[in-house]
């Protein structure tokens, strides 16, 4: 990690590696699975991403871990296990002057790449924070639509909007919700193999595992399926047999 993010062609080569699929969501907070005090979450933590390593490609860490044990705390964590391509969820929507600052704590942190929302816009936005990452090496997904039923109402109404200006503004890929899997379709038509779609929503969310994947995604993302399950080796090995990458 010292030499900055990795972009896609590690994410694409640690797929192949070990032939899957399979993105782990960890959203740490008080009171969940790795308990309240941040030192022995921390150790928690790392336990796990060390057991996971011959299942899982990449680990997406949310704003609950990031504010749970704090930068320096998942700074740690990311460096304690460098085999993972990882992600930073941060949701990024905001002006080019504060997305990029975001994407150089992300990237100091250890991170390789980042989410943003495409809601934002490409000039002086989105198109900023694309900037910021590929000049260090690393990676921008951008959020085309959303998995919970309330982004009918609004952001998944603007799919079409929203995957143009993620397009335009040379983001590595999208996120995609396989609880909606048309959405997945409909990105994979119009852009074609040059972009990385990741879909969230599998297994607690209603999503079957596998079934974003022959939608169109190249990778699922699991979170509490795994980490929750009492038995994450177990979990995260079977849900790898479903999400092979050379299948």
């Amino acid at each position: 990690m010292a030499g900055g993010p990795r972009g896609r062609s590690y994410l694409l080569a640690r797929a192949r590696e070990i032939d899957s699929r399979l993105v782990l969501a960890l959203d740490m907070h008080p009171g969940g699975p790795a308990g309240s005090e941040r030192g022995s979450a921390l150790e928690w933590a790392r336990g796990l991403l060390s057991s996971l390593t011959d299942y899982v490609v990449a680990v997406k860490i949310g704003l609950p871990t990031l504010m749970f044990l704090g930068v320096e705390g998942v700074s740690r964590l990311v460096r304690s296990c460098p085999d993972y391509f990882y992600i930073a969820d941060m949701k990024i929507a905001d002006i080019g002057y504060i997305a990029r600052l975001l994407g150089r704590i992300a990237c100091d942190a250890g991170f390789d790449a980042v989410i943003a929302h495409a809601i934002v816009g490409r000039e002086d936005g989105l198109c900023e924070l694309v900037d910021e990452m590929h000049g260090r090496g690393g990676c921008v997904f951008s959020v085309v639509a959303m998995s919970h039923r309330g982004a009918e109402e609004v952001l998944n109404r603007n799919f079409e909007d929203l995957l143009r200006v993620s397009v335009e503004s040379g983001v590595d890929g999208f996120i995609l919700p396989a609880t909606m899997p048309r959405y997945i379709a409909m990105a994979r038509e119009r852009v074609g193999r040059s972009a990385i779609i990741l879909s969230p929503g599998v297994v607690k969310q209603g999503a079957a595992v596998g079934s974003a994947v022959r939608a169109g995604a190249d990778f699922e993302i699991i979170g509490r399926g795994i980490y929750a399950s009492g038995d994450p080796v177990s979990s995260a090995k079977r849900y790898a047999s479903v999400l092979r990458w050379s299948a």
